[in-house]
């Protein structure tokens, strides 16, 4: 108890001598300072970008790195195409196909092919384009030849305006015998088109016919005005 008393007495001995004021302002520098440490050395919070998903990011910097072309293709990947499925089925009209589906698919939709189908004529595995028809033959059957309008300016003194038909053959779906309506293309280069096309998958464009045997530019330009891949 006198050890305690001792000390009270010390610490008022020291207060009369500091000053109550003085004590007062020392402990209250000794916080500032304590608390100016702690804000220095704390670790400081994440910045608010970093809450952003960074999928979110990327996925804008993706889009605005694609061009106008890539956009258009993407577009159209995510559209359907509308097809005529007509000739030897059950159910001939027009249809709406996902993009991606094949002749086969066509033919399913339009309620089979009948008993009088030659299917052997045709590549069921060929995917379906956009506006296109397609034609299943019956054995035996004539030529099926697609015709479309053609728009040509007359020279004559009236400058009227004249519409002409030209067949129009869709050389990745045609039959030979439907290739042989094409200029300049008989039996022997109706079956190196066919042949062709099966082990390349098709053609991307018209002029790609100057990679089958037997086709050359001269007989490619009289092909071009009635040919389409599409």
């Amino acid at each position: 108890m006198k050890q305690i008393y001792s000390a009270f007495m010390k610490v008022q001995t020291a207060i009369k001598w500091f000053g109550l004021s003085r004590l007062i302002g020392s402990v209250l520098s000794l916080i500032a300072v304590a608390l100016a440490g702690w804000w220095l050395l704390r670790v400081p919070p994440p910045p608010p970008e970093d809450s952003i998903p960074i999928a979110g990011t990327v996925t804008t910097l993706s889009v605005m790195a694609i061009s106008p072309q890539t956009q258009e293709l993407v577009k159209e990947l995510v559209t359907e195409i509308t097809v005529h499925i007509a000739g030897a089925v059950k159910t001939p009209g027009v249809y709406q196909f996902h993009v991606g589906a094949r002749i086969n698919d066509g033919v399913v939709a339009a309620g089979g092919a009948t008993a009088q189908a030659d299917l052997d004529s045709v590549n069921l595995a060929m995917l379906l384009s956009e506006g296109e028809q397609i034609y299943i033959p019956k054995r035996n059957d004539k030529p099926h030849i697609i015709v479309q309008p053609r728009f040509t300016s007359s020279n004559s003194s009236n400058s009227s305006t004249n519409n002409e038909l030209q067949i129009s053959i869709n050389i990745n779906t045609a039959t030979a015998i439907e290739l042989e309506q094409l200029a300049g293309v008989g039996p022997s280069t109706a079956k190196a088109i066919i042949e062709f096309r099966q082990k390349n998958g098709g053609f991307k464009t018209v002029e790609d016919l100057l990679n089958v045997r037997g086709i050359g530019p001269a007989k490619l330009s009289e092909i071009l005005p009635q040919a389409r891949v599409n």
